[in-house]
């Protein structure tokens, strides 16, 4: 009965986004601001290595800011519901629960496993998940030759309940560069992020990278599609690397409004078995 009330709230948020996305075709004579804001909806399936497979819906409500050319601001405030608790979330990636780190890529050698109080259940869990906020500056900007560069810095907020597995109860800190270039109708994107984790006494992470790499295409002014690759470093011991690519489509319904969907298969089993989702998204 548990699993049936939180399905429900699921489909309640999904109405939501519905709702949320009739909003966007009513801002077509708006004036934009530097604001935005988007909501999504991402289901996976897999067992990320632990040999029990996780069902998992992420519905992430983002804040977007550009003050300017050079400066951005992303706050992201995720609604999580996984049908176990046998993996964790950090940030938007899923690790296996079932294991610990050393506390740090240098840190104090730590190899424990978590603490006492933290206890698998099996039972599914839903709740907020962790708040992340990321800034990124444009120190060049894309010219005919040479592409944008754009430093980035990160920080996860412990918001979420690390009882439930849906977070580790830490503040994590990340740091990392992005570059982008347009040939034509294609757009190229890369990006990779050092993220240094916190501990408590439940979860010891490791130091892990995340990376990204996309390509765009144009097909209209208003239509394009792209193929994702990205992935991270395991952060606890005997744990494998993410790694998962995926398929998108975007339509710009407006000159500030857009909505997108895609599916994604892994490629290593620190990722799901296969992802899907939608998203929309109005700049206001």
């Amino acid at each position: 009965m548990n699993k049936l009330n939180n399905m429900k709230v699921c489909w309640w948020l999904i109405l939501g986004m519905g709702l949320f996305f009739c909003q966007v075709t009513t801002v077509l004579g708006a004036t934009a601001t530097p604001f935005s804001v988007s909501l999504g909806f991402d289901f996976a399936s897999g067992d990320y290595g632990t040999g029990e497979d996780t069902e998992s819906i992420r519905i992430p409500l983002t804040l977007g800011y550009v003050p300017n050319d050079w400066l951005d601001f992303e706050l992201v405030i995720p609604y999580l519901y996984q049908d176990n608790d046998s993996t964790v979330n950090l940030g938007g990636q899923r690790f296996p629960r079932h294991s610990s780190g050393s506390g740090g890529s240098g840190g104090s050698g730590y190899s424990g496993g978590m603490g006492d109080e933290t206890e698998i259940s099996n039972a599914s869990q839903n709740g907020l998940g962790d708040v992340t906020l990321t800034a990124g500056y444009i120190l060049h900007q894309e010219t005919e030759t040479l592409p944008m560069f754009r430093p980035i810095v990160y920080i996860k907020m412990p918001t979420g309940d690390e009882d439930k597995g849906l977070s580790t109860g830490a503040f994590d800190f990340g740091g990392g560069l992005s570059l982008g270039k347009g040939f034509g109708d294609w757009f190229t994107y890369a990006e990779a992020m050092y993220v240094a984790p916190g501990t408590t006494s439940s979860y010891k992470p490791d130091d892990y990278w995340t990376y990204l790499m996309s390509a765009s295409y144009s097909l209209t002014e208003q239509l394009a599609y792209g193929i994702d690759l990205s992935g991270a470093t395991a952060a606890f011991d005997n744990g494998d690397d993410a790694l998962a690519v995926e398929f998108n489509v975007n339509y710009w319904t407006s000159q500030y409004g857009r909505i997108g969907g895609y599916v994604a298969k892994g490629l290593s089993d620190g990722s799901a078995d296969y992802m899907v989702g939608f998203s929309s998204m109005i700049n206001f």
